[in-house]
């Protein structure tokens, strides 16, 4: 089947239909969805991310040289030169080695979808008789029998944001032990790993649970002591570093190399080390977190160098800067790159530096697929251990969750709705949604009763020991709406949500709030007061920097025709790709085309209505409309005061030609139009929206001038 990937639509044969069971976030119901059984196969093709790596340049630019140059000091020195490609993908570098002047290369690929695209590939750049195409993974290769011979240059590129998270270390080794010669070479030849100590609050609130306070700053919660203590997760917070607002962390220590990889000696590759480093702080502050990225040396002399640091630390970036400064602000001018990031580390314990010129210890550690780290202000008498979580709230929630119930803005205008409305000893409450520390607030102000819904098992398990750590007596937990009481429904004054639910993906899953709430709602009082009372989706016509490259056809890399690749993602992308994805914009700048226009309004009291809408956003700012973002308002209150809207989009008002600012806890909703190398002057849309079958769509069409 996967050898006919290239023939036309009609031409294919018809492939059988399969039932997969889906979950529904906004209705929570599973179904039964017909899928053509190559369903999976698409997915994996249309989300690989070759793409991405294609578009990078300066790794496309770097790979190239580095083989040129590798290749011509080998066949000065008189010596053949025989390739292999582990992971060839597109099987772009081995085209590039042909064209560097190698004698022979073995391309390899396990992932059979890209192979087989590699081998048209291959045949469309005139390599196909050039390039031995084997379909394996590296370790299960065999000299004589796939491979002629063993090679004497390595080029492979199998590093992920971890550096190590792909498996590096054991395919280096096995390549070293069974595929290469004694004095191969390799593409790349070394990586160097580095550490930079940092406080930072906004990012420590993506690891720990903090005290919720109520409006005059007064405790109202106080997270029990298994959250205090708990170590946290070991595992990295990847993200876009460059993206940090300056003013939001305080490096405390100049960035320090922890680990070498050296990819070419012969010698086993440690899959376990320990690096204990006495570093110094360049000024006082709290040690919370690690920031983590890597450079790879690409040719053996290590004149090639490929760093992914972040803008403040890039040892290109005066260069960078003079070349782009006048375009783009100094956070972009590094090279823009998704699959490989940068990684935030969080510190067990944090250690406080009281003052500037202390000196302290970095436990660094690695094993065969990744990192984690500890900082001490005396020597760990033994190896430290990789720390998991103990209090349920990391094993539960995101890292963006975990921000988001930590984050003060937000939770003030819930809580002002909360204190304005809850009657001591009076009001009894229904709170729909899963890790709803809000909800349980309204116990805190004196709520006469507290109906919890939350039937997830850790998350109820975290909420029950802040119940009991904060001696809230009022409060039950509900596994079903539906197995409430009516004459307790009966009974309810309000109905709140944050909303969050643990399977939300896009912002409006989260209707699942009018789900819920529809199952109940003849059965609660007429004057109950629902809050959120309604919800907005906005739509926003955008100019990406760089984040519509992960839908974006690849055309050619390097002078090689690319476009049959282009044409296998483009199709399963139709058949997986939904059209609205989401993605944390605040990693991915973007200028404001137009202003928002609102595209939906969903009124909970009403929620089954269904609604179908059109309209036409006019772009007011000229640029290329490679995106449209989409997000969600929430209304606590049926009033004008912009204190009663929680948003889950832009954190400042959107001014048409300026970069927007994102809300850094929450994802938003993304469209990428199909041509988005057109100008247009406006931005047609259709919104449809069933309830009651769950369905919510989306249509956009561009207008050229």
């Amino acid at each position: 089947m996967l050898r006919n990937l290239f023939k036309p639509h009609f031409l294919r044969p018809r492939t059988m239909s399969c039932f997969s069971q889906v979950l529904n976030p906004i209705t929570g119901e599973n179904s039964w969805q017909e899928r053509e059984d190559d369903y999976d196969y698409h997915q994996e093709v249309a989300n690989a991310g070759f793409g991405d790596m294609l578009h990078d340049w300066e790794r496309n630019q770097k790979y190239f040289a580095a083989l040129r140059k590798t290749i011509g000091e080998m066949r000065s020195a008189g010596r053949e030169v025989h390739v292999l490609d582990i992971g060839t993908g597109t099987g772009i570098l081995s085209m590039m080695a042909l064209e560097a002047g190698a004698d022979s290369v073995t391309a390899c690929e396990a992932f059979l979808p890209m192979a087989n695209c590699a081998e048209k590939i291959l045949a469309a750049n005139g390599a196909a008789d050039k390039v031995r195409l084997i379909r394996k993974r590296s370790t299960d290769i065999q000299i004589g029998e796939d491979m002629p011979r063993k090679a004497n240059l390595l080029v492979a590129e199998l590093l992920d944001t971890e550096l190590i998270g792909e498996g590096a270390i054991g395919i280096y080794n096995h390549a070293h032990d069974e595929l290469l010669t004694e004095d191969a070479l390799c593409i790349p030849a070394r990586a160097r790993c580095y550490a930079q100590v940092a406080q930072s609050p906004l990012a420590a609130q993506w690891n720990s649970l903090k005290s919720l306070a109520n409006l005059d700053g007064e405790p109202l919660l106080q997270p029990p002591e298994q959250l205090k203590g708990c170590k946290g997760e070991a595992g990295l917070h990847d993200v876009q570093l460059s993206q940090l607002p300056s003013h939001t962390f305080r490096p405390l220590t100049d960035p320090v190399e922890i680990f070498q990889f050296d990819f070419q000696r012969k010698k086993q590759r440690e899959k376990k080390r320990d690096q204990l480093l006495e570093v110094q702080s360049n000024q006082p502050g709290s040690a919370e977190l690690v920031f983590y990225w890597w450079d790879i040396q690409l040719d053996d002399g290590g004149e090639i160098l490929l760093s992914c640091a972040p803008y403040w630390a890039h040892p290109e970036i005066k260069d960078l800067a003079g070349k782009k400064g006048k375009d783009l602000p100094l956070p972009n001018v590094v090279p823009w790159r998704d699959h490989w990031m940068q990684a935030i580390y969080y510190i067990p314990k944090p250690l406080q530096l009281l003052e500037a010129g202390k000196s302290f210890h970095l436990s660094c550690h690695h094993d065969e697929y990744s990192l984690w780290f500890d900082a001490r202000a005396e020597a760990p008498a033994k190896s430290v251990s990789r720390h998991t979580c103990t209090c349920d709230l990391h094993m539960t929630y995101s890292r963006s969750r975990i921000g988001q119930m930590n984050q003060s803005t937000r939770n003030k205008r819930y809580l002002r709705y909360l204190e304005e409305n809850i009657e001591a000893e009076k009001s009894k409450v229904l709170v729909l949604g899963n890790g709803c520390l809000l909800g349980l607030a309204s116990s805190a102000l004196g709520a006469a009763s507290v109906h919890l819904h939350e039937p997830h098992r850790f998350s109820r398990r975290l909420l029950e020991s802040i119940v009991q750590h904060n001696q809230l007596k009022n409060v039950q937990f509900v596994d079903k709406v539906e197995e409430v009481e009516d004459s307790e429904l009966g009974g309810i004054t309000h109905v709140f949500a944050e909303p969050y639910f643990l399977n939300a993906i896009l912002p409006w899953d989260n209707f699942y709030f009018g789900t819920l709430l529809a199952k109940i709602k003849e059965k609660l009082p007429e004057d109950v007061k629902i809050s959120p009372c309604s919800a907005r989706i906005y739509a926003l016509p955008v100019e990406f920097l760089d984040l519509h490259k992960i839908r974006a056809p690849v055309v050619s890399c390097e002078g090689f025709d690319l476009r049959l690749f282009d044409e296998m993602v483009e199709r399963s992308a139709e058949q997986a790709v939904t059209l609205v994805e989401a993605q944390p914009l605040w990693e991915y700048p973007c200028r404001a085309l137009a202003e928002p226009q609102e595209i939906l309004n969903v009124d909970f009291h009403k929620f089954s209505e269904e609604h179908h809408l059109k309209g036409t956003i006019e772009l007011k700012h000229p640029g290329t409309c490679n995106g449209v973002a989409l997000w969600v308002d929430w209304q606590l209150i049926n009033d004008s005061s912009p204190r009663s809207v929680v948003s889950t989009g832009p954190s400042e008002e959107v001014t048409p030609g300026e970069f927007v600012k994102w809300d850094m806890f929450v994802r938003q909703g993304v469209h990428f139009p199909q041509k988005a190398n057109q100008t247009i002057s406006s931005l047609d849309w259709s919104t449809d929206f069933k309830p009651l079958l769950g369905q919510l769509s989306f249509t956009f069409g561009q207008k050229k001038p």
